[in-house]
């Protein structure tokens, strides 16, 4: 009883720390600290862990893709990050 109920804790935790990287990895992209095809690699490893997983990152690529289309479809950007450095 007490392992199945560990296991479930496992799970819940899991899941929300998945939640959470897809809500950074998206919100880094559209404030531009991160570029969109970075976003959308780092998004697509999580997709790949499981079939849920990929239903949970589908609408945060897609707004990857959009983005990039915002950007003139160069996904190399990250406007936010200029003028970013350690040495400032």
């Amino acid at each position: 009883m007490q392992e199945a109920k560990n296991d479930h804790e496992v799970e819940r935790r899991a899941l929300a720390l998945e939640r959470a990287l897809i809500l950074l990895i998206g919100d880094l992209a559209t404030r531009g600290m991160v570029s969109a095809d970075e976003a959308e690699v780092a998004l697509q490893v999580i997709g790949e862990s499981s079939q849920a997983s990929s239903a949970r990152t589908s609408s945060a690529l897609m707004l990857m893709r959009q983005l990039r289309r915002l950007r003139a479809n160069d996904g190399a950007i990250a406007p936010g990050a200029t003028g970013l450095s350690s040495h400032e």
